[in-house]
C-alpha cells in the first residue's frame, strides 16, 4: 500500500512539471535570454518587435527601483528577506494592455526591451519566432563566453589534494 501512494506521488510530481505549457518553457527560456545578451542584439530584436506591434506607449519611463529580495531557508523551510536589490522597471501600453519591464542592475534600455518582449509574446509570437535564428546565434556566443571564462577560472583552481603541510 505504501509502495503504492509513492508511486502515486511520484507520477503527481511528474503530472505538475509536465503540465507547464510549452510556450511558457520557451518563453522563460527567451526572457533570460533577453537578459543575458548583448545589449546591440537585445536593441535589434526589440526594433524588429516593435515593426510587428505598432504603436507602443511608454506608461512609465524606465527608472530604478529597490525591491526586497526573499528567499526560502532550506533547513525550515521559511521564507525571509535577504535584502534589497536594485531593478530598473518600466511599463509600456500596446493595443489597450500593459506590460512590464524589469532587469537587475541599472539597465533602462534593457528593461524597456523587455517589456516589448513581453507584448510581443502576448499579442505577436510569430513575430518572436521568426527570430529564433538570431537567438539561437546570440545563445552560441553567450554560451562560448561561459565556457571561454570557466577553462580561464579553472586555471587558477588550487589543487587541494597535492598541497602538503607547512
Amino acid at each position: 500500500m505504501q509502495k503504492m501512494g509513492l508511486r502515486m506521488l511520484k507520477a503527481r510530481s511528474f503530472e505538475s512539471i509536465f503540465s507547464i505549457p510549452m510556450s511558457e518553457i520557451i518563453f522563460k527560456k527567451r526572457q533570460s535570454l533577453w537578459i543575458e545578451a548583448s545589449l546591440k542584439a537585445v536593441e535589434e530584436w526589440a526594433d524588429h518587435l516593435l515593426q510587428a506591434l505598432g504603436e507602443v506607449k511608454v506608461l512609465v519611463q524606465p527608472r530604478p527601483v529597490l525591491v526586497m529580495m526573499h528567499a526560502r531557508d532550506s533547513v525550515e523551510q521559511e521564507v525571509f528577506c535577504v535584502g534589497e536589490i536594485l531593478v530598473t522597471e518600466c511599463q509600456i501600453a500596446c493595443r489597450g494592455q500593459r506590460f512590464w519591464g524589469r532587469v537587475v542592475g541599472d539597465q533602462p534600455l534593457r528593461a524597456l526591451c523587455l517589456a516589448i518582449f513581453a507584448a510581443a509574446k502576448s499579442l505577436k509570437p510569430e513575430a518572436i519566432r521568426s527570430l529564433e535564428h538570431s537567438f539561437s546565434q546570440e545563445s552560441h556566443r553567450i554560451e562560448e563566453y561561459k565556457d571561454r571564462e570557466k577553462r580561464a577560472l579553472g586555471t587558477t583552481r588550487v589543487q587541494f589534494e597535492t598541497m602538503t603541510p607547512t
